[in-house]
């Protein structure tokens, strides 16, 4: 355990009063999940402040408000994770000032970073006790807020996650053959497999990335090219890459939740250093597992960056015809001569009525 750091800000105690309350985040994490709507799961860490889980939600944040606050201010003993059906996480803590309330935030998903996390926050808020207001306050208020900053940040997000997936086998491509003989064979096959575990590791974590935005994106790729007006080879060569997209997702979800589960099964069985031994392991061999999915992403991953700017570039440029053809319109309007109001039409006069009689005098 790393010592602690002298600079770093005290934490305080929550309240007394929380610990007469210990299990009520339990209960009440546990409602909350079963009314909102799809299929919610909730898991309550009850050594929340010195657990991995901790470092994980501090890590992963995606708020400016009271989760922040209350996480580096407050020192949370326990704490929930709300998992979503779409891969959503989000964190619950007790309110440390408000007895009976609590603070709901999400946690960024895979590949948010830097710019991308603080430019599009989409800041927790606090609910009432109540399961049943408090999901209405969820999903009236959060779970908007957190769907508009994922649509807004799941393209760049896996640009940048392809990116570094490239950067991985380039950096494999450079130096494998320095470490095989003439014939292709490894000269020290534990030194060459230990570099390609790092590289199957380094490819791996912008691959989960693309696990979590991958339906949405492939999704919507497939529906927009439907409706653009590409030449036919162009049309044929992104629906096969899109189609083997789609194949690659499978498989990664696939060997995604396979090991999750595996790999909590090692850590639940085992005691003592040998079960992060194991642990790591599993990750080597799943990540290895994974290596083929993770190619045909690096391969065809930027299909889904063409495809939205050929979307963009469709919109720009209806944009640019309605704006011509409202400059014409207004070309042709006739225009009026500076201070002269223009001109009314003359209302028809009257038919002149029947003569006076002549007036007589003494009449």
């Amino acid at each position: 355990m790393p010592a602690p750091d002298p600079n770093a800000p005290l934490l305080h105690p929550a309240p007394p009063r929380q610990d007469q309350a210990r299990g009520r985040l339990r209960d009440f994490s546990d409602a909350l999940a079963r009314r909102l709507s799809g299929s919610w799961s909730a898991a309550t860490d009850d050594y929340f402040a010195y657990s991995p889980t901790h470092v994980h939600v501090m890590d992963r944040l995606w708020d400016h408000g009271h989760a922040e606050w209350a996480l580096q201010d407050v020192l949370h003993e326990e704490a929930a994770l709300l998992d979503g059906p779409s891969g959503e996480l989000f964190v619950v803590l007790a309110h440390p000032q408000h007895r009976g309330q609590f603070v709901v935030a999400a946690l960024a998903p895979p590949g948010i970073d830097g710019s991308l996390r603080t430019d599009h926050t989409p800041n927790g808020i606090a609910v009432p006790g109540d399961p049943v207001r408090a999901a209405a306050d969820i999903e009236r208020r959060l779970l908007p807020r957190y769907q508009q900053a994922v649509e807004a940040v799941r393209v760049p997000a896996l640009r940048e996650a392809n990116r570094l997936a490239q950067e991985a086998l380039a950096d494999w491509d450079a130096i494998s053959d320095s470490r095989c003989d003439a014939a292709g064979m490894p000269l020290d096959e534990d030194a060459y497999g230990i570099r390609q575990a790092q590289r199957d590791a380094e490819a791996w974590q912008p691959f989960e990335t693309f696990l979590f935005h991958g339906p949405a994106a492939i999704g919507h790729a497939k529906a927009a090219l439907t409706a653009l007006a590409l030449p036919a080879s162009t049309a044929d060569r992104w629906s096969y890459q899109l189609r083997a997209l789609t194949g690659a997702l499978t498989e990664g979800i696939r060997i995604r939740d396979d090991w999750e589960s595996r790999l909590a099964a090692v850590l639940n069985q085992q005691v003592g250093p040998d079960r992060w031994v194991a642990f790591n392991d599993g990750l080597d061999e799943r990540n290895a597992e994974g290596w083929h999915a993770m190619t045909v992403f690096i391969d065809h991953g930027p299909v889904l960056h063409a495809i939205d700017n050929a979307e963009r570039e469709r919109a720009e440029f209806a944009a640019v015809r309605v704006a011509a053809a409202r400059a014409r319109s207004t070309a042709a309007m006739p225009a009026s001569r500076p201070g002269r109001r223009p001109p009314t039409p003359e209302t028809p006069s009257s038919p002149p009525g029947p003569p006076a009689r002549p007036h007589t005098p003494g009449r």
